[in-house]
Order: structure tokens, then sequence, then C-alpha cells
């Protein structure tokens, strides 16, 4: 498992996503309509209690995935690869966490759907810094849709074993 670039040890849970909301406006923090539908929807949970996590960015090809992959592929060579897809309050968390995220390439949070069965209902959060300041995003990518490889770097939890 060479190549890790640990990005954040987050402690995530114990906060609502109310005030998670609350935070990334106080932060600035701009959010685009699939984000909010995330954050509108009672799948999307967060945990009573607080959690500590190590997260990775990793690229596809760094998960063997050199032409790009599906959202299926890249997150089953990731849990081969010995990370673990992350809850989905993640995003916000690790939103807080790099508020001073260059310009540039983007962070997509490795997270399952919350509604597998909807591939019009976003699929997740990415992060992201544009010249009119900082985003989280939600996406929407169904099962057969190839990320190309330079597309974006995916975000794990390291699997504590």
């Amino acid at each position: 498992m060479k190549d890790r670039e640990i990005i954040a040890e987050l402690v995530i849970g114990g906060v609502s996503k109310a005030s998670l909301r609350d935070r990334l406006t106080q932060e600035g923090v701009s959010l685009n309509a699939y984000a909010e539908q995330l954050f509108e929807s009672p799948e999307f949970t967060t945990s009573p209690l607080p959690q500590r996590l190590r997260l990775a960015s990793v690229s596809l090809r760094q998960l063997g995935l050199p032409s790009g992959g599906t959202l299926p592929a890249v997150f089953e060579r990731a849990v081969e690869s010995g990370y673990e897809v992350c809850p989905t309050e993640v995003g916000p968390h690790l939103r807080f966490h790099h508020l001073d995220q260059p310009l540039g390439p983007y962070l997509t949070v490795g997270s399952r759907r919350l509604r597998p069965d909807d591939a019009d209902f976003p699929a997740g959060f990415y992060l992201r810094r544009l010249e009119d300041g900082l985003w989280l995003r939600g996406y929407r990518a169904d099962d057969n849709w190839v990320f190309p490889p330079d597309f974006t770097r995916f975000v794990f939890a390291i699997a504590e074993h």
C-alpha cells in the first residue's frame, strides 16, 4: 500500500447536519444544487458519536485504473487496496479541514450512494476551489460513467486492522 497521501485525520460525528450546514455558511463555502439536495435528504445522516478517521487521497492510476473507472470499479479497487469507503458526512468535515485548498484539481469523497437505485440523485460530495471561492459540491454519476484517470483524486478512509 505505497503512495498513500494522508491528507487528514478527522473527527466526524457528534454534530447535526444543520450545524454542519451552518458552519459551511459561516466559512463562506458555496454549495451547488446537488450538495443542497444531499443535505436535504433524510438518507444523509450524521453519526451521533464522534469517530476518528485517517483519510488518504489516491489517483485512479494508483488504484490500478490507468484508463479511468466507473464508481463501482473505483470503490472495488480501493477496498482491495486497503481503503474503506467514507461516510457521507466526511464531505463537509473535509471541506472544513481544507479551507486552504489551492485552485486546481479537486477531491471526490469516496462514499456509498445514499440512493443506490436512483441515478438522478447525487452520488456524493467533492471539494473544489474555483476563482469565486471554496465549494462543497454534489455530483451525479451513474454506474456506467467512467471517471477519466486525471479527472479527480478520490478520498478514502484508511482501513485500521
